[in-house]
Formats: C-alpha cells, sequence, structure tokens
C-alpha cells in the first residue's frame, strides 16, 4: 500500500514501468520533463505553486487503485465523500482521470452504499389521487387510538369523502376485529351515504384481514391500501386525525374522559367549516344547501316575499345549484392539487426505476438488529441489498424480490426507501470486500446474512450442484456448504467463479496446494 511519496527501489521500478506504457505520461517521461512535469529521484512529478509536488501515477499494475484504497478504506481515512477523497488524494498524487476515478470508486463502494447515510433529495414525486365526480364515491379511512376510556370506547373510526371533504367520527374500541369494524362502518357511512365505490386505507390489521377484503369484494367495493410507513398516501385522513385531535384537547375535561359525548358536536363544526381545498364548506357541498344561521334567517323572513315558485321549478334549480357546486369543487380541488403537486416535487429527486433494475433498500423501516453489538440497531446498516425490482405498480411503488429470510415482510416498497445499485467496475475488482455483518432479519426466525467471501470446493448432492461457502468474517472451519441456487443471485457471483477456476487452475498445475 501506498502511505506516502517516499518510495522503495521496488515500487519506484513499477512507477517507471508504468511511466513507458501509459499513454498520458510516456512521452513526458521519455523527454525527461517539459515545463508542466519534471523528473526527479526516477519519478515523474506535477509541478505546482508549492512546496509538495504532486506524484504522478500512471495506469498500470492497481497502481491508481491502491491509492485509491489508501485514501478512502483505510482505518485512517474513514470511507469519506467524493469531495473530500479527491482533495486529500490531490494534495500528494496526479493523474488526469483522478476526479471521475474517485467519483466512480466512491459512489460504487459497497460500505459506503450500506452503511453511510444519504443527504440526497428524496425519491418519488407527488401522484394526486384522481378527484371523484360525486361525494362518497371515493372515500378514506383510519382510527385515532391511544385515548382514554369514554363511556367504554377508548378509539375513534375516522372517515373522509375525498369530494367534500366531510368527516364521520365513531367511536370504538381499540380491540375491534374486521367484523365490529364493519358493522360501524355500516352504521356510520353506509346507512347514510351509501356504498363507496373506493376505500383508501392503511395496512392496518382490520383492513388486511381475509373477513375485511372478502366482505368489500363481495361489495364491490375496492380497497386501495397505502404502502407501509407511507403517511403521506392517505394524507386526508391523517390531517383529519390531527384536526380531530385538537378539537378533542380544546373541548374535553381535565382528565378527558368525556370525549364521546363531545363528538357529535365536534363532528358538525369540522363539517361546517370552509375546507381550503374545495372553498366550500363539506355540509354544503355534500348535502346542496347551506348551514341554518339563525340572525340571517330571520333577516331574511322580514326581507323575502312569498315564493311563487312550484315544486318542479325548485326541484330543478336545486339540481342545478347542486351541479354547479360539485363543478365548482372539483374545480378548486383541481387547482390545489396542481399547487401541491408543485411545491412537493420542488424537493424531490427525478431518479427513475424500472423493472430488472438492482436496488438497496433503506433499512429505516425494517424490523432490523445489529448481531455485533447486543442487538442494538444504532449501529446496523442503513441499507440491505441488492433486490430486484419484479414489478412498478406505478412511479413511486415498486415490488421487489426479497430473500426467502425476508418473506414475511411486504414486497411492496415505496421509492423512498429505494436506491440503485451501483455495482463495482471491472478497473476497481481487486478492491477490499466491503464490510459486512449479520443483520438479523426476524426474531423469531433469526435468519442471518452474510457476505459471501469465497468458494472452496464444489459437489453434486442429490443431483443438485453444491459449494461450500467460506462466509466473510468467519475462519473456514465455519464454512458452510450450500445449494447454487440459493447464492447465484448475489452480485459478486461471476468474480466468486473466476476466482474459483484459476485456483483450481493453479492447483492443477502445481503452482499452490
Amino acid at each position: 500500500m501506498i502511505s506516502s511519496v517516499h518510495l522503495d527501489e521496488a515500487t519506484k521500478k513499477v512507477f517507471q514501468n508504468g511511466y513507458l506504457i501509459d499513454p498520458c505520461f510516456k512521452d513526458v517521461w521519455s523527454a525527461n520533463g517539459n515545463e508542466k512535469f519534471k523528473k526527479l529521484n526516477g519519478l515523474l512529478w506535477l509541478k505546482t505553486k508549492h512546496t509538495v509536488n504532486r506524484l504522478c501515477v500512471p495506469d498500470y499494475r492497481d497502481l491508481r487503485l491502491k491509492v485509491l484504497i489508501e485514501f478512502h478504506d483505510s482505518p485512517v481515512a474513514a470511507h469519506p465523500g467524493t469531495r473530500r477523497t479527491q482533495f486529500k488524494i490531490a494534495q500528494w498524487y496526479y493523474w488526469q482521470q483522478l476526479e471521475n476515478d474517485v467519483k466512480n470508486y466512491v459512489k460504487s463502494c459497497q460500505t459506503c452504499s450500506r452503511w453511510k447515510s444519504n443527504s440526497l433529495k428524496k425519491n418519488g414525486k407527488l401522484i394526486p389521487i384522481p378527484i371523484p365526480k360525486a361525494c362518497w364515491e371515493v372515500i378514506s379511512m383510519d382510527f385515532v387510538t391511544g385515548l382514554p376510556v369514554s363511556n367504554g370506547f377508548d378509539a375513534i373510526m375516522t372517515v373522509v369523502d375525498k369530494l367534500s371533504k366531510r368527516p364521520k367520527y365513531a367511536p370504538t374500541h381499540t380491540v375491534d376485529d374486521a367484523q365490529e369494524v364493519a358493522k360501524i362502518f355500516f352504521d356510520t357511512v353506509v346507512r347514510h351515504h351509501g356504498l363507496p365505490k373506493t376505500i383508501i386505507s392503511d395496512r392496518d390489521p382490520k383492513f388486511t384481514s381475509k373477513f375485511w377484503r372478502a366482505l368489500m369484494k363481495l361489495l364491490g367495493v375496492q380497497l386501495s391500501m397505502t404502502t407501509s410507513h407511507r403517511a403521506q398516501a392517505d394524507g386526508q385522513t391523517e390531517r383529519q386525525n390531527l384536526v380531530l385531535e385538537d378539537a378533542l384537547r380544546c373541548m374535553v375535561s381535565y382528565h378527558g374522559q368525556d370525549w364521546s359525548n363531545h363528538l357529535p358536536t365536534i363532528e358538525y363544526a369540522h363539517a361546517t367549516l370552509v375546507s381550503s381545498s374545495s372553498k366550500l364548506s363539506p355540509f354544503q357541498l355534500d348535502t346542496g344547501r347551506e348551514i341554518n344561521n339563525v340572525i340571517a334567517a330571520e333577516a331574511e323572513d322580514l326581507n323575502s316575499s312569498p315564493s311563487s315558485m312550484s315544486n318542479v321549478e325548485f326541484a330543478q334549480k336545486f339540481a342545478l345549484e347542486r351541479k354547479r357546486l360539485v363543478d365548482m369543487a372539483r374545480e378548486n380541488l383541481q387547482d390545489a392539487q396542481v399547487r401541491m403537486k408543485k411545491y412537493y416535487d420542488r424537493t424531490r429527486s427525478n431518479v427513475v426505476f424500472k423493472i430488472g433494475d438492482l436496488v438497496m433498500l433503506d433499512t429505516k423501516n425494517l424490523p432490523l438488529k445489529h448481531a455485533g453489538n447486543q442487538g442494538k440497531a444504532k449501529l446496523s446498516a442503513k441499507k440491505v441489498g441488492p433486490f430486484e425490482i419484479t414489478a412498478m405498480i406505478n412511479e413511486n411503488v415498486a415490488k421487489l424480490r426479497l430473500p426467502k429470510s425476508m418473506s414475511r415482510l411486504n414486497a411492496t416498497f415505496n421509492v423512498d426507501l429505494l436506491h440503485h445499485y451501483v455495482e463495482n467496475p471491472s478497473q476497481f475488482r481487486s478492491r477490499p470486500i466491503p464490510k459486512a455483518s449479520p443483520v438479523i432479519l426476524d426474531e423469531d426466525t433469526g435468519e442471518e446474512l452474510h457476505i459471501v467471501e469465497k468458494l472452496l470446493r464444489k459437489r453434486l448432492f442429490k443431483r443438485k450442484t453444491e459449494w461450500l461457502v467460506k462466509w466473510h468474517g468467519f475462519p473456514e472451519y465455519e464454512a458452510t456448504w450450500e445449494p447454487e441456487s440459493n447464492i447465484k443471485h448475489i452480485s459478486h457471483w461471476q468474480d466468486l467463479l473466476e476466482n474459483f477456476i484459476n485456483h483450481q487452475r493453479e492447483v492443477n498445475s502445481g503452482g499452490m496446494s
């Protein structure tokens, strides 16, 4: 490893041989330097304004790779970013493609991609939910839990209409199963507004149960569930939950045990407030009429004359007014979505994912623990993978091919949790094996993932090919026989095979034992 510009004679000889064949340095080396370079102590140097000249590194026998390893992977380097790595190397060494080589080297560093935090813009731009044509066609559902017991209830089911924004609040129990939720849903929504076409919800066990799915399928209701840990996808209900919780804090008693008594009043109050999106109150948009105002009603009675409008004319006028309100609300909601998307997309990246891409998966929402740190997750890997994208549900949701050890996880993830996997370029093939640590993915199974370091032997077992695998970080006596089908999907499989074949050739030729 190169640790300074003071090189021994053997290393100098390697540099000199490299200067003779490197297209960038061979003419300067033969001419014993020029106005930009100088030849000193058997080496070629780049002239600088500073007292320390920069040693020219030819593209020969991994000399440049050794410099990159020294300034990025060594213990005294601690995996700095691209700019810091480049600045540190540029203080002592020079070659024409230095900046590009450092960029590619750091970008493809497996240790950095797995263990370091990411400060780049988040992936995935806003995809607004289509605006329904009528009230209560599309609704969203969620639960407010953790409440003190009030009249036997300790939770609230929140239902919000997508078009009118009218909320419905129903007291429930945290332990209610899907059958109880279905009964409350019918009493709260279906009885008054009919069956919706679509229900948007998170992945609460009540909504993912077989009973709830089967019931909604039987009724012809489409279930649109958000991806895990993605509250933004159901932002309407999440926001309504916050508004409801704030109202409860303001109106309930000190002990909070009477919140169920205030729920109908709060629902009415929220239904009569003008929505900033539709520019109308949910009550007016849903029912087609404004709320009664005592003062305004008395003034209207004093100034109004007997109406000569017939029932038919009144019905026609009501229908036209109803259509006007809905059209106006849909137009206002459309404008609000355009504004929201404009501001949201400013902070998002333009990264695009497609089927077949290899990606690293962010671990912040995965049940991981660090096997070498008393089970603590603080120093666990930031990303795991790579995994192949098998399907794109939409631009922001991808389905991954996960290993058997992660079969309990839902394979669908938002692209905000994904990062493109960068394979190691061939020019850096002999770089150090990245840091590995067993990651326990499930406390019940205790299955662990390790990095394959070397293939030791090959055999046929029950007509299937198996390999004796040495795992990185473990001695050879702990090597295990693994079916080829279980390990051939790893990113460096071809390198492992090539190293195994070369080793076998050397053994057969008598070069090694």
